[in-house]
Order: C-alpha cells, then structure tokens, then sequence
C-alpha cells in the first residue's frame, strides 16, 4: 500500500480506498487532502469565553461532578458487567453481549442521551449541561490552548469539534459529556495537535461523541475522519464513550487504551462516493504501541436504531481493526481482548505488528472476510489467538472458531 503521513498537524486526510478482493487479497489506492483552518474571528462560547473560564464554571457548577486535580489525574477504571455476567456456554451463546464481555448498544456515553438515530438532526441537551458554541463560527471549532496542570471539562455539550493546541501539556479530562459537531465542521471531532515539547494525557470517559448528520454535498469533514488522533507525547484513554457518525473510533498508535466503548452507525448518505471517507475503525497507522482495547463493542458498519447494516458500509471503512507501518515503525504490545468486531471491509486487516494477541473475541458480519491475510509486502507476527468465534449482527457468539490470519 503507499504510504500516508501521519496527523501531526491540523490536516483532514483521506485513507486507503478499497478497490477490490480477489482470492482473499484487498487492493487499496489512498488519496490524502489537506485542509487549512481560519484562526480569525474568535468569539465566544455559550458557556465560557476562555478555557481558563470554563475551568472555573466547572469547579463552580458541579465540583462534586467533575475530577480534581491530584498526583493521579487519571479516571478510575469504569466496572464491566463481566463480573456478573452468565457463565455457562448456553448462556453465553444466547447473550447479545457476549456473557457480558462487551456493552449492550445504546448503555454507554453521556448520561441521559437515551435512544437515537443516525440521521436525528441532533441530539438534545441533558438536563445540567452547559452548551459550548464554536470559538470560530467559520471553521466550528472550540479551542484549548492552555492546560498546564488538568482540565477538567465535565457535562458540557459542545456544539463545535475540539482543538487541543500545539502547547496544550498537562492532563485534560472530558467526562459527561457531547461532541456534537455541527455542519461546516472543518476537521475531526477532537483534534489533538500538541507538540513533542510536553507530555499530554487524555481522557475521555462516559462522553458521546456524534458529528450532526449533513445533507448531500454539504460539508462536515467530522463524519468521515477518526474521531479522535493521537500525538507523539500522549497518553490516550477512551472508556465508556460512545462513537457515532464517524469514520472511525481512533486514528491512535501509541499509549493508548479503549475499553467498554462502542463504535457504530458511520455516516456516509452525504456522500457521492462512500470509498471517500474510507478509514479504520480503531487505526493505530505508524504507531508503535501499547495499545489495548478491551470490553469494547466495534460495529461501524450496523445501523444501531434498526440492528441492520449501514447500506454501502463496507465502502467507507477498511476493517473494524486495522493495522500499518509508517517508514520503519513496527507495532508492538497490541492486545485485543472480550471484544465485538463486526461491520467493516474486514474485521481485522493486520499489516504491521509483532507478537499482535487477540483473544476471547467475537467477530460478527463482515464485507469480505473475518480477517485478511498479510500480502507479501508485509511480516505480521502473533504472540495470542485463542478463543475467537464468529458472532451475529447483533454481537450473540457461536461456537464457529475465527481462524488465526497466516
């Protein structure tokens, strides 16, 4: 495949656009577009005129909500319902969450979002929100430039997609809360462009994150890239977030971990042409590893409201799960675990890693296959496979075992 430069800078990109599959191989073109952001005509938000403001409307309004700053910034890890799910194989096998392994659709996110559907115009404002218009009305971006210390953004709707500057070091923690961005929308829904000179940790935690559905034609470049990207000096954690309307979860390789969240319904009806927006579920491109997704449930391809297929969904995501090398990077401490994969080209399209470990995974409806093979212009190594099984579209296993790629 040729190669694609890596989201460092604020570029909307195109990923590998799936041509066609011959005898199990997936022939791939990419095309890369880059856009360019206004930074003129900040205005002011709805809740807050300043990032430093909003930190204090949040420790004003709800303190007792939001986390505090202390030596460890980090969320506590969110309890599965693994603990008390069925144990025996038959209940097991009737369970649309895999005994509990990963979410039931429509249980994880934002508190009181409730039921929706792909094409609701959009989602209403919980009671208790505080509503974050765009710093510039042209682009549709809210900005956070300064978040040396922690952040703590909590129970905000933010009608905007999310810039985290160049010089943003410290720890930012968004919990409770929507990312909504609305038609005009210029980039990602949380863009993270921080620089090498700081460390940066992230984390998204019970939050929805829905780009606004468009019409055809009209612009919203947050419904077909990743949701969120990485840096080379974060630490990403993605837990209890519900991912919708997107091109993908996480264009992320590097220290990051997604557990108990839910990726589904990508949105492509504004499109002439679906292969357009074609992306990775979760695409950890050039990175290097850890990354660990646990307990999730990945199905970009369903259309969540009616259990059925996205039409054409195959076109605009390349695999749930997909992996490939940047120069000479390699993918390491990749593990995949108690997981839903279904709904994309592929489920898993591995062409980079070493010793990659997959186990106790269902991987349910596909275009083409389960998984891809590796090609000859790739080395892919497993450290684990065991125990994955196909599963239905609504995520219930069976006893079929999913072969391990070779």
């Amino acid at each position: 495949m040729p190669g694609k430069r890596r989201s460092t800078v604020r570029r909307r990109r195109r990923w590998p656009i799936l041509a066609a599959a011959v005898a199990g191989t997936l022939l791939v073109g990419a095309a890369v577009a880059a856009v360019s952001l206004d930074r003129g005509g900040v205005g002011h938000p709805a809740g807050c005129a300043s990032p430093a403001e909003c930190d204090e409307a949040t420790a004003a309004e709800g303190a007792a909500r939001a986390p505090t700053t202390t030596a460890d910034t980090t969320p506590a890890p969110t309890a599965t319902a693994a603990g008390s799910a069925p144990t025996s194989a038959a209940e097991r096998a009737a369970d649309p969450t895999g005994g509990g392994r990963y979410p039931a659709r429509f249980s994880v996110g934002a508190p009181d979002v409730g039921r929706y559907r792909q094409s609701d115009a959009r989602l209403p404002v919980p009671r208790g929100y505080r509503v974050y218009e765009a710093h510039n009305q042209d682009s549709k971006e809210w900005d956070l430039y300064d978040c040396k210390g922690t952040v703590n953004l909590d129970r905000i709707y933010f009608r905007a997609f999310i810039y985290i500057g160049t010089d943003c070091h410290g720890t930012v923690n968004i919990t409770n809360s929507i990312i909504a961005p609305p038609q005009g929308s210029v980039n990602r829904a949380i863009l993270v462009n921080a620089n090498s000179a700081g460390r940066l940790t992230l984390n998204i935690r019970n939050t929805t994150i829905r780009p606004e559905p468009v019409a055809g034609g009209q612009q919203n470049a947050a419904l077909t890239d990743h949701a969120i990207n990485d840096c080379a000096t974060c630490t990403i954690r993605i837990s209890g977030v519900d991912v919708a309307n997107t091109g993908g979860m996480c264009l992320c390789g590097a220290h990051v971990t997604i557990e108990r969240s839910w990726l589904h319904d990508n949105y492509i009806a504004h499109l002439a042409d679906p292969s357009q927006a074609h992306t990775g579920g979760v695409f950890p491109y050039g990175g290097s590893g850890p990354v660990t997704i646990s307990n999730s449930r990945l199905e970009p391809g369903v259309d969540a409201f009616t259990g059925k297929e996205v039409p054409g969904y195959w076109k605009a995501i390349t695999a749930v799960l997909f992996t490939q090398s940047e120069g000479t990077s390699t993918l390491r401490d990749y593990l995949v675990r108690d997981s839903f994969i279904s709904l994309g080209a592929f489920g898993l399209y591995a062409q980079d890693g070493v010793g990659l470990r997959l186990r106790d995974n269902v991987f349910g409806p596909t275009h083409w296959g389960h998984t891809s093979q590796c090609g000859s212009d790739c080395s892919v190594t497993y450290a684990e496979w065991s125990n994955n099984v196909v599963g239905s579209i609504d995520g219930t296993p069976t006893g079929k075992a999913v072969s391990r790629p070779s």
